[in-house]
């Protein structure tokens, strides 16, 4: 028999409508699989078993009396630990804010509670989600479910592994310059970065507003579609500097209407993407683009401009405006940060107001770049990293081996993520394969900001012609 934990969202929905299935059944399964899991992947850092229990009671009753509010009602999920949650420990992973318990809802988290979800924990971040493995986190490591004693990814690597092993249906993250994306390439999520401010920022605590972006880590297309539906709409709360304005999304419903990709033109890059990508990463990707192709798909292949600028405009937004987001609590309580975010937050805090505006200057050159390349363009598939998951510990500078030679680990993965979060545009990162050493592969689809829809169109046709790799890790 089937793991019900291990089917989609999308699916077990549907059972719970027609009454095949009790979101109390689904509860106990969920809570099943992370007591056995959890003690050796450290996924959730605040589990809610008794609370969920209860809510899924609560929610039994409103459906058997005919009030089922849709797709997300009675479904287990899970947050990343950066989302207000009203009494619930709220620690973004860090001994800074070990006690600290918001008063209120996020909007976000709130409105997967009107939805009917039901809140299994929360989960393990890398520090206030400054970093891109969730090893620094005053709650340990989280481990690649794939294998150990590799990283999950990060910062929201809690959420992927949640999200991976079926201790939760949907987990939330955030995604500053790739923490949604990031963790779903290594370990074998579907992880939904929406275009920047189509997901109010309020009630999820900082990184770097400019650049933050709220969304889902799940097993499928449509789940994260269903999941978005939920979570946007105009928020007058929202910190965020360009929030999209109007009614909430409604992907799911027209994700059916497509089932292949005739009549797109999806662009492969030449440049960049591929010059620092491992080969077995690079094997599996081009392994994808053949399915995207056989699938109706248009493939042209293209040069991405001014791709020199990522590093020096991402480090300097992103960095400077984490600085920025901790000045008080890091001055009154440096010595209880983790050691490598203090390092990274004291580079953060030298970049001078000179530097800080040519980045902006250049951060608007890539948007409009970016919107010049989609101009006869569909979307554009890359990796979603350069690189499969490496072992947990490796001493800083955590050096990597790719295409036969050393590279930085960490910088290696956001190398590809950061574009579309300077650009503010969609993203969406796909599980195509498996390398040589059984580790997870993303396949990365790019769109225009705004084209969240097209975006998810193309991953919802892929998928239900072929299969994501199957974790047979834990097996309950």
């Amino acid at each position: 028999m089937e793991d019900i934990t291990m089917l989609s969202m999308e699916r077990v929905s549907k059972m719970i409508e027609y009454r095949e299935i009790s979101p109390v059944d689904l509860v106990e399964a969920c809570i099943a699989r992370t007591e056995k899991l959890q003690p050796e992947l450290n996924a959730y850092v605040y589990f809610m078993a008794d609370e969920a229990r209860e809510a899924a009671k609560a929610a039994e009753k409103e459906i058997d009396k005919g009030h089922y509010k849709g797709k997300l009602h009675g479904i287990p999920i899970a947050l990343k630990d950066l989302y207000y949650t009203r009494g619930i420990p709220t620690t973004a992973s860090s001994n800074v804010l070990r006690d600290f318990r918001p008063e209120y809802n996020g909007t976000v988290v709130q409105r997967l509670i009107d939805a009917g979800a039901i809140i299994m924990g929360k989960t393990n971040t890398h520090e206030f989600a400054f970093g891109p493995s969730t090893e620094e986190s005053c709650f340990g490591p989280t481990h690649n479910p794939w294998n150990p004693k590799k990283i999950p990814g990060g910062s929201s690597g809690g959420s992927a592994v949640a999200a991976a092993t079926g201790m939760a249906y949907v987990a939330m993250g955030t995604d500053t310059g790739g923490s949604i994306r990031i963790p779903s390439h290594m370990s074998g999520t579907v992880g939904f970065k929406p275009s920047y401010g189509l997901v109010s920022l309020y009630g999820v605590i900082p990184m770097c507003t400019a650049t933050d972006h709220p969304g889902p880590l799940c097993r499928s297309v449509a789940d994260a579609a269903i999941t978005v539906d939920a979570i946007t709409g105009t928020d007058p709360l929202d910190p965020c500097q360009e929030p999209i304005m109007g009614e909430s999304t409604h992907f799911y419903k027209k994700l059916r209407e497509k089932t292949d990709l005739k009549g797109k033109v999806i662009g492969v890059p030449t440049n960049f993407f591929l010059e620092k990508t491992d080969f077995e990463v690079e094997r599996v990707f081009k392994e994808g683009v053949g399915r995207f192709k056989a699938l109706g798909a248009e493939i042209k292949y293209i040069e991405v401009p001014l791709l020199e600028l990522l590093d020096d405009t991402g480090d300097c937004i992103v960095f400077s405006g984490t600085a920025f987001t901790h000045k008080d609590m890091f001055h009154k309580y440096r010595d209880k940060y983790q050691e490598g975010v203090v390092k990274r937050l004291e580079a953060g805090g030298k970049y001078t107001a000179v530097q800080y505006i040519q980045a902006l200057k250049d951060r608007e050159r890539l948007k409009q770049s970016w919107e010049n390349v989609m101009k006869d363009l569909d979307a554009v598939v890359v990796p979603t990293c350069p690189i499969e998951a490496y072992d947990i510990g490796l001493p800083d500078p955590w050096l990597v081996q790719s295409r036969g030679k050393t590279e930085y680990g960490k910088q290696m993965c956001s190398r590809h993520t950061r574009l579309s979060s300077l650009t503010g545009s969609p993203a969406l990162s796909l599980p195509i394969g498996l390398t040589k050493n059984n580790l997870p592969v993303g396949l990365m689809v790019m769109g225009r900001r705004n084209d969240d829809l097209g975006v998810l169109s193309v991953g919802a046709a892929y998928e239900k012609h072929y299969d994501y790799p199957r974790l047979k890790y834990g097996t309950v």
